[in-house]
């Protein structure tokens, strides 16, 4: 079975690994020719939880926009996708060359974003059928081009919306398996929905507070203002999830603390991207959030705010 993953982030190169410790055929896309040349020749190195280095010095990686030719040559068209890439990647120009690569016609593409709205987006290239949802909770670092640190194992959920043929249900059931083998907690959910906009609550609360106050997760918990500032944006985001029909779970508070305290020393997504200039989720996770509040004319003052905020800080913003 061969296993594309597009994307080599952290999270994207922890999958890489775990799936080429377990013997399978991984073939990785890199947004850079310089990082995929940095891999190939230098391998994959990964911290792991215990403190030690895993190196994998046998790493097939390409320039994604090589993607279309190279596949092409080796006569290997895809058959499992791990769609790796952030919400802000996901351009309509990225999403096109996606849609044309040579795939097998039961193939999936397994879709790791966070936040919501990038399924309606790559169904106009990609049959939903074909579209498997996916929550981790795996958190790693990248340091490197080449090397990450594994800071926190977790479960990973697929599911999708559509009842597909049996052929491609058996693939998914392929795909989990593949996943356990590579050493990560998998499971296939009927409520994949549900997962999705539960770490959509944890990320609406951690993310933006995070990147505006440049502090790790466990410093949110440090001081009663912090904490209350959480507070009333859980509930702004709860108070969307009611009157949206989504249900949220009646510990779904203590889950984002709890994430909080085992996450500490993480540095947030968000925040990552915000130190590096770059553009963050924000529009993917607080704004897909705003305009179900609009669509409810519901006012959330704090969610605007937190919006509005890290938008100036984009430095890619044309309204600056």
């Amino acid at each position: 079975m061969l296993f594309d993953i597009v994307g080599a982030g952290a999270v994207g190169l922890l999958y890489t690994s775990g799936l080429i410790r377990a013997g399978i055929h991984v073939r990785l896309w890199t947004r850079t020719k310089q990082q995929a040349d940095i891999l190939r020749t230098e391998g994959l190195m990964v911290t792991e939880r215990d403190g030690s280095l895993t190196r994998w010095r046998q790493v097939e990686a390409y320039p994604f926009q090589e993607a279309a030719q190279v596949i092409q040559d080796s006569g290997s068209p895809i058959e499992i996708l791990g769609l790796f890439v952030k919400q802000t990647h996901l351009t309509n120009s990225f999403i096109n060359q996606l849609g044309a690569l040579p795939r097998a016609t039961d193939s999936l593409f397994v879709c790791f974003q966070n936040g919501i709205g990038h399924i309606e987006r790559l169904q106009s290239v990609i049959a939903g059928e074909q579209l498997v949802k996916a929550v981790t909770t795996e958190a790693a670092t990248r340091v490197e081009a080449n090397r990450i640190i594994h800071a926190g194992s977790g479960i990973t959920w697929l599911g999708q919306d559509l009842t597909s043929c049996e052929r491609l249900q058996k693939n998914i059931k392929v795909l989990n398996n593949l996943l356990n083998q590579a050493g990560f907690q998998s499971n296939l959910s009927n409520n994949i929905d549900n997962m999705i906009y539960h770490k959509l609550l944890i990320n609406a609360v951690i993310n933006p507070i995070t990147a505006m106050l440049r502090i790790p997760n466990g410093e949110l918990l440090q001081t009663e203002r912090r904490v209350q500032l959480m507070r009333d944006v859980y509930e702004e985001v709860t108070s969307i999830y009611r009157e949206a029909g989504i249900p949220v779970a009646n510990d779904a508070w203590d889950n984002v603390q709890l994430v909080c305290r085992n996450t500490a020393h993480n540095t947030s997504s968000m925040l990552a991207d915000v130190l590096q200039g770059r553009s963050t989720e924000i529009d993917s996770i607080t704004g897909e959030l705003l305009r179900k509040a609009d669509a409810h004319a519901l006012n959330v003052p704090v969610q605007r705010a937190l919006y509005q905020f890290i938008q100036a800080l984009d430095p890619m913003n044309p309204l600056l």
